[in-house]
């Protein structure tokens, strides 16, 4: 059979060939057509980015992208992923799609190439190894079955925050209250992200592309938590619907300004926002972290247990693309 290599189209066919080899890949993450739609046209235009399928005879055998790490402060870097239909691994298709997207990419001059697999992986491990790249950061999953959570425990610590003049609000209530509580919100992202563990500083995105966040179809503004000292943004974290996995949610940013750090208010968003998805039917929250991370141990102590891990690949490049 010919294989070809080609830039995806915005058609269904598509979008359901990505989502049916990412989930046959990893059945425990499911996706759909949809969430790579959104995906697709939420993009931000102004950061380089690549879809690319590999068809034969048969259809579509593999897909995979590039894209700009918009948000790192390291310049040229970028993210690429090759994922191969489970039936058709060992025959060269990810190394063909590959080399399809390092010469789609070299347009843009990438200085870093980033990649991942998980550590269970390892012919995706060895895939990426032998073309150079280097792990770089592991990031552990963990989850928490909310019918072993007991909030009653962290009383104590809830009291203090309350008592220390520190309010935990929802954005649904705080939208209510603050109509700039979105460019605040924004603002308090910027303060934390830089100090997020990874193998480059992290910065904020820009407003336009932060705001597109409140409008994903995950967002639940209930479980959205922010913590204020008066009218100071101060801490934030929040619960994300799962909306193929029934009674799954999952928590994306926790964090909290350093003026403000080791008093408790970490583990208060925690709680609350636990509490809410509690109450809002999730039978379990999963999360991820890097192995080091304070927070993990944070969320250690909440009930979460280790699942997987994941393994983040980094590969240096010279000025010409070249190593």
């Amino acid at each position: 059979m010919t294989l070809r290599i080609r830039p995806m189209n915005e058609s269904d066919a598509d979008y359901e060939a990505t989502a049916a080899i990412w989930t046959a890949n990893w059945p425990e993450y499911p996706k759909t057509a949809e969430m790579y739609r959104y995906s697709y046209e939420t993009r931000n235009p102004m950061s380089p980015s690549g879809w690319l399928s590999a068809e034969d005879e048969s259809g579509i055998v593999a897909t995979g992208y590039f894209r700009e790490e918009a948000d790192s402060a390291a310049t040229g870097k970028f993210l690429v992923y090759v994922q191969v239909r489970p039936d058709r691994q060992g025959e060269g298709i990810g190394r063909a799609l590959f080399d399809g997207i390092l010469e789609h990419l070299e347009v843009h001059k990438p200085e870093i190439l980033q990649s991942f697999t998980r550590e269970d992986h390892e012919v995706g491990a060895a895939f990426l190894e032998k073309r150079g790249f280097r792990v770089s950061m592991k990031e552990q999953d963990s989850e928490l079955d909310l019918s072993m959570f007991e909030p009653a425990k962290f009383a104590g610590v809830m009291d203090r925050v309350r008592e220390s003049g520190i309010e935990i609000l929802p954005a649904s209530e705080l939208s209510k209250r603050d109509p700039d509580w979105m460019r605040k919100t924004w603002e308090l992202h910027g303060e934390i992200i830089p100090d997020v563990p990874d193998d480059d500083v992290l910065h904020n995105e820009p407003f336009t592309e932060f705001e597109k966040s409140f409008k994903h179809p995950d967002f639940i503004p209930e479980g959205y938590f922010l913590a204020l000292d008066g009218d100071r943004y101060v801490g934030m974290s929040s619960v994300w619907n799962r909306r193929v996995k029934k009674g799954e949610v999952y928590t994306r940013l926790t964090g909290v300004v350093r003026s403000h750090r080791r008093r408790g208010i970490a583990t208060a968003l925690k709680v609350r926002a636990h509490e809410f998805a509690k109450e809002w039917g999730a039978s379990v929250i999963v999360t991820d972290n890097e192995e080091n991370n304070p927070m993990y141990d944070l969320n250690v102590q909440l009930g979460f247990r280790p699942t997987k891990a994941w393994l983040q690949f980094r590969k240096e490049l010279g000025a010409s693309g070249d190593e």
